[in-house]
């Protein structure tokens, strides 16, 4: 982890945003005290599901409220 103080991060934030891209973290310190931490936004993966119309729940010729109900088991 790595330390920087607000005004660095304000003149070099460019290059601080190119580091985070690459797993860096930095602690971002006021006055030489603690402020923030800033992490790379992990995990950075799109979803992907082809085929979720197959894995569905199936309504089984009944009605919306009927499925809903039904998942519901009298809780509400």
């Amino acid at each position: 982890m790595k330390t920087i103080s607000v005004s660095d991060l304000k003149a070099h934030w460019s290059r601080v945003e190119a580091q985070l891209r690459n797993g860096e973290t930095f602690e971002v310190l006021n006055r030489g005290k603690p402020a923030a931490l800033i992490v790379p936004p992990w995990p950075r993966r799109v979803f992907v599901w082809d085929d979720h119309l197959a894995t569905a729940a199936t309504s089984r010729g009944r009605t919306v409220e009927e499925v809903v109900d039904a998942d519901r088991d009298g809780r509400w």
